[in-house]
């Protein structure tokens, strides 16, 4: 009899182990997955994403956004996978497509026309005037990019002067303490510099749809986190309408971050163009999507200005599910 109680006992426990391992099991199951995190650095075309985090379009929740004083240093966080996507240009893109780290595009962001420039001091003429100067310049692609297409249109090289390495936190009290002669550079820091006295030599309305703005995830993301990312784009077309209505009032939102005045934003805004959810469709996911020939059209150059070490296919690079599942 006692074996008999003992086998009962032991048989309940047993029992109640497994029930407690199912529930365990359950409640993992149902755990909120971690926020989706998306790193940016300073630039008006990517402030939209904060206006829809400050205005609740944005749940912090499944979305999380990462700030970070230079792109160099996105760049690095999302190669080291200390974030889950980022806010860069097409440029970089392809840098990261080229060291096989199998980037996917989800949605363009924004056009420049006139953001990105090279700023010269006073008494600096015009590009040709480099010739031998000191000239600012962002380690990473996009700003040997600007500064290779400005020196090809008037037949320099960048052999022709002499490039001093400067995160874009460093731009601003490398130019105004006269350490370089010319920075290349970008909003907001172009119009602080224009402010204080810059001479405007280039700028990317030159170049007219070179420098894209994208919003890249890795791939693993794009496969196992469609629900984040939709409502992440939910959010920036919302935040897109939101800007529209009521310029003012998204100028006086951007400013505070920028660190420059709402009519400065407002004159930043004037050379971006934000596409929206239809051009995005016909840029990442048309047939053909017109962002691939834009994209073999920047890998060409930057392979004939040695900025990347290989081709790259750039039809892989997108990926239009989450845009094709937006009202």
């Amino acid at each position: 009899m006692k074996v008999r109680h003992s086998i009962r006992i032991l048989s309940l426990l047993m029992l109640s182990a497994a029930i407690l391992i199912v529930l365990l099991c359950s409640a993992c199951s149902e755990r909120p997955e971690r926020p989706l995190r998306i790193g940016t650095n300073s630039w008006p075309g990517y402030e939209p994403l904060y206006l829809a985090r400050d205005r609740g379009f944005l749940d912090d929740q499944v979305v999380h956004m990462v700030e970070y004083p230079s792109s160099s240093e996105v760049i690095r966080a999302i190669r080291n996978s200390a974030i889950d996507g980022a806010s860069l240009t097409l440029d970089e893109v392809l840098m990261l497509a080229a060291d096989g780290l199998a980037p996917r595009i989800v949605l363009v962001m924004d056009i420049s026309h006139g953001g990105d420039a090279i700023l010269g001091q006073p008494g600096i003429a015009n590009l040709a005037s480099l010739a031998g100067k000191r000239v600012g310049v962002e380690s990473n692609a996009l700003g040997a990019y600007v500064l290779s297409r400005a020196l090809e249109l008037i037949d320099l090289t960048t052999a022709d002067i002499h490039i001093s390495s400067l995160e874009v936190n460093e731009h601003e009290t490398a130019f105004i303490n006269k350490q370089v002669d010319a920075v290349v550079t970008f909003e907001p820091v172009r119009s602080r510099l224009l402010n204080s006295g810059a001479v405007s030599l280039f700028d990317s309305s030159q170049i007219p749809g070179e420098i894209v703005d994208v919003l890249v995830v890795r791939e693993d993301v794009a496969e196992q986190r469609q629900r984040s990312i939709r409502h992440l784009l939910e959010s920036w077309f919302r935040a897109l309408a939101f800007l529209q209505a009521d310029p003012n009032a998204a100028a006086d939102s951007f400013a505070v971050r920028l660190k420059i005045t709402s009519p400065q934003v407002l004159d930043a805004l004037q050379g971006l163009h934000f596409p929206s959810l239809a051009e995005n469709r016909q840029l990442i996911g048309g047939q053909p999507a017109e962002l691939v020939q834009t994209g073999k059209r920047l890998m060409d150059v930057m392979r004939s200005h040695h900025l990347l070490p290989k081709d790259v296919d750039t039809e892989t690079l997108f990926d239009a599910g989450p845009l094709n599942t937006l009202q």
